[in-house]
C-alpha cells in the first residue's frame, strides 16, 4: 500500500507532531525554580503607593544617584545634601531567596555620600540593586546588576 501525501495527511501529521512536542515540554521539560513571589506579597502591595512617590522625589534631584560596579564590589554614590542620610539597602535575586541582601547604612551629614557594598556579600549572577533612603525626604532606587 502506497501512502499518498496530500493536505489531509499533511494537516494531521502537523496536529499529531504538535500534540507530541507540547506533552514532551509540559512534562519533560527541565523546570527551573524561581522564587519571584514574595511572602508578604499583599503588604508589600498595599505600600506601593508610597514606593512611587518615593520615586517622584528620585525624579525630582538635580543630581541622580550613581552606581558603579568595581572588582571590590558596588559603590554607590549619594546625591550632596546637607542632612544625614539614613536608610537601607537589597540586594535581590530571583534565582535564590538565599542569595538576598539586606543591610542598613547611616551617612552622617559632613561625611562623604559614599556606600561600598564589598564584593563577599556578592554571588555571580543578576541582583536588583533596591536603595531606600531618608533625607528631609524619603527616596526609592533600583538599578538591575550583573556581578560577574
Amino acid at each position: 500500500m502506497k501512502l499518498k501525501f496530500n493536505w489531509d495527511t499533511g494537516i494531521v501529521l502537523s496536529l499529531v507532531f504538535f500534540i507530541i512536542f507540547i506533552t514532551y515540554i509540559s512534562f519533560f521539560f527541565p523546570h527551573v525554580g524561581s522564587q519571584l513571589v514574595s511572602d508578604r506579597y499583599y503588604e508589600e502591595e498595599m505600600k506601593y503607593q508610597e514606593i512611587i512617590n518615593e520615586k517622584k522625589n528620585l525624579s525630582k534631584l538635580p543630581i541622580k544617584i550613581k552606581v558603579f560596579i568595581l572588582n571590590s564590589g558596588i559603590k554607590i554614590i549619594f546625591p550632596p545634601v546637607n542632612n544625614d542620610i539614613h536608610g537601607f539597602f537589597t540586594l535581590f535575586r530571583s534565582s535564590s531567596k538565599d542569595l538576598d541582601f539586606t543591610k542598613s547604612f547611616n551617612l552622617l551629614k559632613n561625611s562623604k555620600k559614599i556606600l561600598l557594598i564589598p564584593k563577599i556579600f556578592l554571588k555571580k549572577g543578576y541582583y536588583k540593586l533596591i536603595i531606600r533612603w531618608k533625607t528631609d525626604k524619603k527616596f526609592f532606587f533600583e538599578k538591575d546588576i550583573f556581578w560577574n
